[in-house]
């Protein structure tokens, strides 16, 4: 038989750091040297490759930006109602 985990029932509470990950998504990015070494088809798919790799990257920049900020408005949100509810209760 199962034994029951003590958090069981309960949520699970998590920490994401805003600033942390807004810091991550802007900060420059390094660029590599390409090795001339290499012939004209293959470099151009590397090439092509990196295009649509960067393109996507922008995508995603963007999605955790806006995910950033629907959760700084949803904790400024879910802050406005813990007053409300506490102010009701007092009163």
């Amino acid at each position: 038989m199962a034994t029951k985990e003590p958090t069981e029932g309960r949520p699970l509470g998590f920490n994401i750091d805003i600033g942390e990950i807004l810091k991550e998504v802007t900060k420059p990015k390094r660029r590599r040297r390409s090795s001339t070494s290499r012939s004209s088809g293959v470099g151009d798919m590397d090439a092509a490759i990196r295009r649509a790799i960067r393109v996507e990257l922008a995508d995603v920049e963007r999605a955790l930006k806006q995910l950033a900020e629907e959760v700084v408005r949803l904790r400024r949100a879910n802050e406005d109602l813990a007053e409300k509810v506490a102010r009701t209760l007092r009163s």
